[in-house]
């Protein structure tokens, strides 16, 4: 027992001598040298964090636009094999009636022909100027509740509730606007000649009936960044409904905007409700495409590959800086020996100046990264051609790689101080 009280005693000395002896020595220490290691510890820190957080902003930025612009924060639709979202009149009254519930967008969704030119046929061997695309009626109001549908249009103007004999395109049908315009890829066609106030034909191909076609003046353009907008036709809800033949009352998506941290809570009361009855229900973070998943998990191998670089050259940074002030103070160090100061004491007091220039950076980059960065690029984010690129970063995943980083300073700073406080006394006062 007093052999374990001796040896705290001697930890706690050695960590107090250590103390004075960094605080001296930092206190007396070149400004440009410390200003400079500072420094580099700044642009590791913002190299941990901030690079790995942009890349993998780039592709939650698109899960904000999935989320905003389509799917709101629940998003139902018909199950797989089946043509609608069954009991849907019921499960609208249901979603209406929950005080949670914010907003709510049914939309009617299915595939039709837009032929966009009506004045003349084409020529021998020419394909006609006509696509196949999803069509969608939705509720402008409704819609405009759930996702801002407007900001989405343009060129052009929105559809009005109740209007008929307008439709609006996504941009990436249209050969003017479309980002693949100039791409040869085989099966891909575009619109071409078709822009705000031209007349195209839209076609509804019935199973085991006949075609339903109805021309439209086109009223606006619209573009995002997310397919299932700009790769869509829209026109207004109750007119679709008025062409579609049979299942006028049900629907094939409902997009639903609740309240903060409740959309996991309405998945399950949705399936409840539901019973018997068939939909596939989801979270928007459930219903994102699994590639975009797959770039997220690419995004964030590749930021901690580059964060393991950062962390390497912050590693031999400080290991460079503290063994050369103990290489150049070695006569010093012996001095100390000598008259009674204990090495490990000598050892803390190089180990604590490491973590000073850590600590120090560190804090700094924090304070750029939350105070500066990410209000940022939340409010500019970057503009990529598949989405807008945020800053990802939080303070758990901050603090996380504060650790780390002070980790490794600190085995940085131990090992050379090591190294040299291991030497002979009398050989390194009399620098031999």
């Amino acid at each position: 027992m007093k052999k374990l009280k001796d040896l705290k005693n001697e930890y706690l000395n050695a960590l107090r001598v250590g103390w004075f002896l960094s605080l001296r020595q930092i206190k007396h220490a070149g400004k440009g040298t410390t200003v400079l290691i500072v420094f580099i510890m700044i642009l590791t820190f913002l190299n941990l964090v901030v690079v790995s957080g942009l890349l993998l902003g780039l592709i939650v930025g698109s899960f904000e636009q999935f989320k905003e612009s389509y799917s709101g924060d629940v998003l139902i639709t018909s199950a797989s094999g089946r043509e609608y979202i069954e009991n849907s009149p019921e499960l609208i009254s249901f979603l209406k009636h929950d005080p949670k519930v914010k907003a709510l967008s049914t939309r009617h969704a299915i595939n039709a022909q837009v032929l966009g030119t009506l004045n003349s046929l084409p020529e021998k061997n020419e394909s006609p100027n006509q696509i196949t695309a999803g069509l969608s009626g939705i509720n402008p109001v409704e819609e405009e509740k759930v996702t801002g549908f407007s900001k989405f249009v343009a060129y052009g103007k929105m559809l009005e509730p109740d209007e008929s004999g307008y439709i609006l395109i996504g941009a990436s049908l249209i050969k003017k606007y479309s980002a693949y315009a100039d791409a040869n890829f085989p099966g891909l066609t575009l619109l071409e000649n078709v822009e705000v106030g031209s007349r195209v034909r839209l076609t509804i191909m019935r199973k085991g009936g006949e075609n339903i076609s109805k021309e439209f003046i086109v009223k606006g353009i619209v573009k995002s960044k997310i397919d299932q907008v700009s790769a869509r036709v829209f026109i207004n809800g109750a007119e679709l409904k008025s062409l579609l033949p049979v299942n006028k009352e049900q629907y094939q998506e409902i997009a639903v905007k609740t309240e903060p941290n409740y959309p996991p809570q309405l998945v399950k009361e949705i399936k409840n409700f539901l019973g018997s009855h068939v939909a596939r229900v989801q979270t928007s973070d459930e219903a994102i495409p699994s590639f975009l998943r797959d770039i997220e998990t690419t995004m964030r191998i590749l930021g901690n590959a580059l964060s393991s670089f950062a962390l390497a050259v912050a590693s031999i940074t400080i290991f460079i800086v503290v063994y050369i002030k103990a290489v150049t103070k070695r006569k010093f160090i012996g001095i100390m020996k000598g008259i009674g100061i204990s090495p490990r004491a000598i050892e803390f007091a190089y180990i604590f100046q490491a973590l000073y220039y850590g600590i120090v950076g560190s804090a700094i980059g924090l304070l750029l990264t939350f105070g500066f960065l990410k209000p940022y690029f939340d409010a500019y984010p970057i503009n990529f051609p598949f989405s807008d690129g945020i800053l990802v970063v939080t303070p758990d995943s901050a603090a996380l790689r504060l650790f780390i980083l002070l980790a490794v300073t600190l085995i940085a700073g131990y090992v050379p101080a090591k190294l040299i406080v291991r030497e002979n006394t009398l050989d390194a006062i009399l620098g031999r």
